[in-house]
């Protein structure tokens, strides 16, 4: 086992301690050198304070690069809170906030880092090997916890755009029975079970609250990640503040979802179809082939 080990060790167990405490103990916010040029400004129309130059309130020089930095760090889920919580609300872990998941993705991030810094030191035995080894597999934990964020999204996604054809005919019936947008949508949400319809009751729920329901409607809109789903909503905020029918319009989204729906199944049929083909071809091709091999010696040397 390398000399190294140890020192590998300690360096993990204090980057994890010092993240934890990161986390549980956020640093104050320096706010000094976002109100001096303001206050430099404000002390030169006042006369007691010299005259601030044309770049005072211009983005500073590591502006680019802090800003680059931000874009890095929030591409890793670390910063830009309301994205990232967007995003929560998108993969449907409602029970899952900001701090437990960034919690949970310096947790992966750290134990890749330390397999990998544990299997460099004991297979290659080797310093270089183990910090390569500790980046690569750190990588590796980052971008598992992003995976598992995406493809919750994604499995949610899929599932929205399966039910808003249902919902949007459900709602066009209550309409056609005489029941305004809000009543037809309460009928249709509170008896059914999924996304869509657990959104729908979040917007009724807001109503309820004394939000206006066209305010609600656009917040589902613009929150939900399926866009035919953002598409029903912007078409009952629409409803509720022109007061048109839009039977019409529900009935022509939930063809249009269905017809989607019907040309991608079609598309991954032909997909497997093609796919069954792939084993024949190897499997079954060689065989044949020699099975001609095996005959052209007497076909054309007339050897038996």
């Amino acid at each position: 086992m390398s000399a190294s080990l140890p020192i590998l060790a300690a360096t993990t167990a204090a980057a994890f301690a010092v993240l934890v405490v990161r986390q549980l103990v956020p640093p104050r916010r320096r706010l000094a050198p976002r109100v001096d040029p303001y206050v430099a400004l404000a002390r030169a129309r006042l006369g007691t304070g010299p005259v601030p130059s044309s770049h005072v309130l211009s983005p500073a020089p590591q502006t680019a690069f802090l800003a680059w930095w931000r874009r890095s760090a929030s591409s890793f889920g670390l910063l830009d809170d309301a994205a990232l919580e967007r995003r929560l609300r998108q993969a449907g872990w409602v029970d899952v906030d900001v701090a437990q998941y960034r919690l949970r993705h310096v947790a992966a991030t750290v134990a890749g880092a330390t397999v990998g810094a544990l299997l460099g030191s004991v297979s290659f035995d080797g310093t270089a090997a183990a910090f390569v080894l500790f980046g690569l597999f750190g990588l590796a934990g980052v971008s598992w916890q992003r995976g598992r964020l995406g493809r919750a999204i994604e499995r949610r996604r899929r599932l929205m755009r399966s039910e808003v054809s249902t919902v949007a005919q459900l709602i066009a019936v209550h309409l056609r029975t005489g029941h305004g947008p809000v009543e037809a949508v309460r009928g249709v949400a509170t008896r059914l079970r999924g996304p869509v319809a657990s959104e729908l009751c979040d917007a009724l729920d807001r109503i309820s609250g004394g939000t206006p329901p066209q305010q609600a409607y656009e917040g589902l809109a613009e929150a939900t990640p399926e866009p035919m789903a953002a598409r029903l909503h912007r078409l009952l905020a629409s409803s509720v503040r022109s007061g048109a029918d839009i039977v019409g319009p529900l009935l022509a989204i939930a063809e249009e979802v269905r017809a989607e729906r019907r040309d991608a199944l079609l598309r991954a049929s032909v997909k497997r179809r093609s796919a069954m083909v792939v084993p024949l071809l190897v499997l079954v091709a060689p065989v044949m082939v020699l099975f001609v091999a095996a005959a052209l010696p007497s076909l054309v040397f007339g050897v038996r």
